[in-house]
């Protein structure tokens, strides 16, 4: 480390620049540290600066050492005095940090240390941190790092008129890249201009100068760039704030601590009532708005070759950097000190790969006949869930990285004689342990959706959240708008499914609280057409607008869905519902017939009705503001539970016993408004009973509430009801 530190850092001269990044640093945590013990009132920590009552900020004395040490480096800049020269670049690292930790008041004029306009100090201090720690390492922007120097000092007027024009197409680049909004890769690119072709030619961000230009009449591009915003950028936002706050602090809180009770009594007045009710608006719409990320994220399907993907890649960086690491393990006299032997390691390593590429191939084969075999035997919704799992990516993942690492281990261990890569042998070994268990996993996975019972069992389990999620007990958690004003008719517009959507078209969800602001914005009221299950095709409506459209922004609307390959049983209770009847009317189709398979699933479309009964209402209430949603209510539910399977098994006794119990046990349940739906399909079953049965044994039995099917002929026993 110090022979690194001497050559790199003292014998390059940017010792100041170190000193100065260290100095920065230091005193950025050490202030940052400082205020928050002053914000939570530690009594033995020295409190503000406030000679009479006047707040000094730690701005001023930032300026005061930037003064100091720019007048020193100055006047000292012809001498040769490396010491002072340290010195004075460690006291301006430290005003700087003062300075732009408090870069937020500068720019607004206002003390917003603690607001949420106040993170534009850590984003200051985050940029200084970027550019002193490039400088540091040796990178200098385009043109001060001396690879154009020679160009430069050509007297070639052709070569300094190519020099001229790249230096301009450089610039130009880096200012499309801020012009688009990203900051980053276009600072980055200054040092690194491969970068700024990247960011250059990519989409701009949503609200970028270059997107209020050239977007405005191109909503699919201006579309395309807040979806790429939102998947790509806001988690890399969401971990920045959350490194921001983890070292200086939480904002958006007040400044000022709890009052006692004396100071209430001698308060200011109370916010008058509209500026708390737009307070309160305010933080309704953040919380939408995470709940609403949080929903998108939860139902967006990763790629089957992603995860496998990136392991193979970090496989290969790794094996590189292991054999490379492997090959100093040579003494002075070149003799190696594993104390390996190269034939035995080369033999185990081709046994670790053989092994896995074997094995990926073999369970890419299982999974592909376990997927048919489900699709044909169970249900088609068996597929997705097959694909999904985050164990199928892993094991997949896993078995071609421990091929690859493996592979390229022995490669090298074939190509060198210098050493035998001790420490990549025992990493392949462990990997291919974990490969082991990771194929255990997997194997119970399979094994899971394959059984019929655990596979009805984690579809109910999934619907079940969905129901506490659609119908919360606590009434809070679903924000709820106050009335607006109601809107006169007006003309009308119809808004279609332009492009089909890379995710699928099957609609899993919609942001009505969001829909509902839009509308209210724009002064019109809005139908969303297509209800969450359903497969929306390309120029079906998806909107229907009344009034004015003067302000009215499809691709704004269109943001608000969420478009699937299916309606997977985790989005709603109506996809679980009908995962489960699709399973049962699989075992009762004549090609399997199997209708104990039909009562098992029964048994869970009861357990989902069971709590649908006290939460799904009984009317239609799909008003939320100035927007209408197709719903699903209580007798949507009970009919596409129940209506299926009575049609599909007439002729099995089994089932209809099974069925009655179902719809006598929701019955004793139900409140009031909830007993209709139920007792006309108890009066449909009796007339089924009464065409299919003729003899009075088959018409009792089948009119026998039963909940194994096929238990006692009695039914279920009176006394015990």
């Amino acid at each position: 480390m110090q022979h690194w530190f001497d050559s790199a850092i003292v014998q390059t001269g940017r010792l100041p620049l170190f000193i100065l990044l260290v100095a920065f640093l230091a005193a950025f945590l050490f202030i940052r540290l400082s205020v928050r013990m002053i914000r939570a009132e530690v009594r033995w920590w020295p409190g503000n600066i406030q000679p009479g009552g006047l707040h000094v900020h730690h701005v001023i004395f930032g300026l005061v050492a930037m003064l100091i040490s720019g007048l020193g480096m100055i006047t000292l800049a012809n001498y040769s005095t490396p010491v002072a020269n340290a010195v004075l670049a460690g006291l301006f690292g430290i005003g700087a940090a003062l300075v732009l930790d408090e870069f937020a008041l500068v720019l607004y004029l206002d003390d917003v240390y603690w607001l949420e306009r106040g993170r534009a100090s850590i984003d200051a201090i985050f940029v200084a941190v970027a550019v002193m720690g490039l400088f540091v390492i040796g990178y200098r922007p385009l043109g001060f790092d001396g690879t154009l120097d020679e160009l430069l000092n050509d007297q070639d007027l052709a070569t300094l008129i190519a020099t001229a024009i790249l230096l301009a197409a450089l610039a130009g680049l880096a200012v499309i890249t801020f012009l688009k909004g990203k900051l980053w890769t276009g600072m980055l690119g200054l040092f690194l201009p491969p970068l700024l072709l990247v960011g250059a030619w990519r989409l701009g961000r949503p609200g970028a100068p270059w997107a209020r230009w050239f977007y405005g009449t191109r909503p699919m591009k201006q579309s395309r760039a807040a979806s790429r915003e939102e998947r790509y950028r806001q988690p890399v936002v969401r971990a920045k704030i959350a490194v921001q706050e983890a070292v200086s602090g939480r904002f958006g809180e007040p400044l000022v601590s709890p009052a006692s009770p004396a100071e209430v009594r001698t308060a200011a007045p109370e916010v008058p009532a509209p500026a708390a009710r737009r307070v309160q608006g305010a933080g309704e719409r953040l919380a939408n708005a995470i709940r609403w990320r949080r929903t998108r994220r939860r139902l967006r399907r990763a790629p089957l070759w992603r995860l496998p993907m990136v392991l193979v890649s970090v496989s290969v960086l790794l094996a590189l950097a292991m054999t490379t690491f492997d090959g100093e393990l040579v003494d002075e006299n070149g003799q190696i000190l594993s104390g390996m032997d190269t034939g035995s390691t080369a033999t185990l390593l081709s046994v670790i790969a053989g092994g896995m590429i074997t094995l990926a191939g073999l369970v890419f084969t299982a999974l592909t006949l376990a997927m048919q075999f489900g699709a044909s035997q169970l249900s088609i919704r068996v597929v997705p869930l097959l694909q999904q799992s985050p164990i199928m990516r892993w094991s997949i993942g896993m078995f071609l990285a421990t091929f690859t690492f493996a592979l390229i281990t022995a490669f090298d261990l074939a190509t060198t004689t210098e050493a035998v890569p001790l420490f990549s042998t025992v990493i392949a070994l462990m990997m291919a342990v974990v490969s082991t268990l990771v194929l255990i996993g997997l194997v119970t996975q399979v094994s899971n959706v394959l059984n019929p019972g655990k596979l009805l069992g984690q579809i109910a389990d999934s619907g079940r959240v969905a129901v506490h999620r659609m119908f919360p007990s606590d009434a809070a958690a679903v924000p709820v708008l106050p009335a607006g004003p109601v809107l006169a008719d007006g003309p009308t517009r119809v808004i279609a499914l332009r492009n089909t959507s890379p995710d699928g078209r099957v609609l899993l969800v919609v942001n009505s609280i969001r829909i509902t602001r839009l509308a209210r914005r724009w002064g019109v009221s809005i139908v969303v057409e297509p209800a969450v299950g359903d497969f929306v095709s390309v120029g079906s409506p998806l909107f229907t607008v009344r009034g004015p459209q003067q302000r009215v922004r499809p691709a704004l609307l269109r943001r608000n869905l969420v478009f699937g390959e299916s309606h997977s049983p985790d989005v709603s209770p109506a996809a679980a519902i009908q995962s489960i009847v699709d399973i049962a009317l699989k075992a009762l189709s004549p090609a399997i017939n199997d209708p104990s398979r039909a009562v098992q699933a029964i048994d869970f479309l009861e357990d989902l009705l069971m709590l649908l009964a006290s939460k799904a209402p009984a009317t239609t209430i799909d008003e939320v503001g100035e927007v209408r949603t197709r719903v699903f209510v209580w007798e949507s539910y009970v009919a596409m539970a129940v209506d299926e399977i009575r049609n599909f098994s007439p002729d099995s006794l089994m089932v209809q016993r099974r069925l009655r119990a179902l719809l006598v046990n929701l019955l004793a349940v139900c409140s009031e408004d909830h007993r209709a739906p139920v007792e006309e399909r108890l009066v449909a079953l009796n007339d089924m009973a009464a065409r299919r049965w003729h003899s009075d044994l088959d018409t009792r039995l089948s009119q026998t509430p039963d909940m194994q099917g096929f238990g006692r002929s009695a039914g279920l026993d009176p006394e015990i009801d």
